[in-house]
């Protein structure tokens, strides 16, 4: 019956689903556990602090040891489902052992159908991330909510994020669908100088396929930001149309067209003019800044579905809530990815792209972020695999005062039971 659900929404349909948790490669998979040991390599790491001279510091060639333990899979009842996503990390570096830490990510989604017409979508995720670059990032794992994107990270320093909400969608008819539902989120960084955030999220849609290949329908959301540690707040509104169809057998299209509009207020810092600092001895002040704008938003997505791989390529032009840094604003992205679950041995994933972020309300120049990676997973023995992974991060900003450019790189074994071969990515 959940088939006969995914059947009646149609092709690409965006519905803020639950069931997609837990898949590799697009496609559902048995509960799997896995423990992993591994070499690591980090080089251009930026925490969160300057030296005597007031410049960032910046800390290459760590290398040292890594143990991940985490499960995956999906399993599925008649009229239910339920996905599991967990990956958590214990490092030590043998050349500077004061950066040892621990990463942990988990996501849970729980699809039910409690009538023929009626289904209901829970999902939740939390975790702590110190590291921006590194298998556990947008491309090395799925993202699943707003403040679940450890990749965006601007400082390799830690954050704590939560997420959660339910959905419902009801059938009105063989063919068409409305869906509504909320989630909450929150996002605490320990640097002091970073800005937590508090929100919520509020959406509903309506969907209707016109044929065997084709849907159609729109979409609202309403999207609140709080910034506990500073003064300010945004509040976007998000309308949006869709259309979605399968080109082919494999090949499968999406376009999401419409407007945001957001409304921005906060404190920033200004400078003074030149006969007041001289009056009060001080060359900046804080004053408040309002600030309410509409701006283009959308979604392309091409997606090419193998027997055992999935190739997505995708552009967004969406809001975000920020980073620490950058509070509210526009994120344009590009990304790439193929993944690969091989029969008997081999699974890998590569991946890339290539994001900017444009404040809506601070007077700050634009961030842009272009990540890559590429990892594989080997099947040595009945339970033991060969894992490798490479991956890179370049930032900069636009005033030309920041380019910077990180990398890691791992191998290890794994043991995994499981008749397919291990896939982290």
């Amino acid at each position: 019956m959940l088939a006969q659900f995914n059947n009646n929404l149609g092709p690409g349909v965006p519905t803020h689903s639950a069931s997609d948790i837990g898949t590799r490669g697009g496609d559902p998979v048995d509960l799997r556990f896995y423990a992993d040991a591994s070499a690591i390599y980090d080089t251009g790491l930026q925490p969160y602090a300057v030296d005597s001279k007031g410049n960032l510091v910046v800390l290459n060639g760590l290398y040292g040891e890594e143990a991940t333990l985490g499960a995956y899979g999906v399993h599925q009842w008649e009229h239910a489902q339920l996905g599991l996503d967990y990956r958590g990390t214990f490092r030590h570096y043998s050349s500077k052992s004061s950066l040892d830490g621990s990463d942990q990510r988990l996501a849970l989604g729980y699809t039910v159908q409690t009538s023929k017409r009626l289904f209901f979508d829970m999902k939740g995720t939390a975790g702590t991330i110190s590291q921006g670059v590194g298998a556990v990032t947008d491309f090395g794992l799925p993202v699943y909510g707003l403040v679940d994107r450890p990749g965006l990270l601007l400082f390799d320093d830690r954050v704590y994020f939560g997420e959660g909400g339910v959905s419902a969608t009801y059938l009105l008819s063989a063919h068409t669908s409305v869906t509504a539902g909320g989630e909450g989120f929150l996002a605490r960084y320990q640097a002091p100088g970073l800005v937590g955030l508090n929100g919520y999220s509020l959406r509903g849609s309506l969907q209707h396929r016109l044929t065997r290949r084709t849907t159609v329908g729109a979409m609202f959301e309403h999207l609140h930001f709080d910034y506990p540690s500073a003064f300010g707040q945004s509040d976007i509104n998000t309308y949006e149309g869709f259309w979605a169809t399968q080109l082919s057998k494999y090949w499968t299209f999406s376009l999401q067209a419409g407007v945001f509009q957001a409304e921005v207020q906060g404190l920033q810092q200004v400078a003074v003019d030149p006969v007041i600092a001289a009056l009060l001895g001080v060359s900046t002040t804080t004053q408040t800044f309002y600030a309410r704008r509409i701006f283009p938003a959308g979604e392309a997505r091409l997606t090419r579905k193998f027997h055992r791989a999935l190739l997505s390529l995708s552009y967004s032009q969406y809001v975000t809530p920020g980073n620490g840094v950058y509070l509210a604003s526009r994120q344009d992205s590009g990304e790439a990815a193929l993944s690969y679950t091989g029969s008997r041995k081999l699974s890998f994933t590569v991946s890339g792209g290539e994001f900017s972020y444009k404040s809506v309300g601070q007077n700050l120049q634009t961030y842009i972020q272009a990540n890559g990676g590429a990892g594989f997973t080997y099947t040595l023995a009945r339970a033991l695999h060969l894992t490798a992974r490479y991956d890179l991060r370049h930032q900069d900003i636009q005033s030309l005062v920041y380019n910077h450019t990180s990398y890691r790189a791992t191998i290890g074994l794994a043991f995994s039971p499981g008749p397919l071969p291990l896939s982290l990515w």
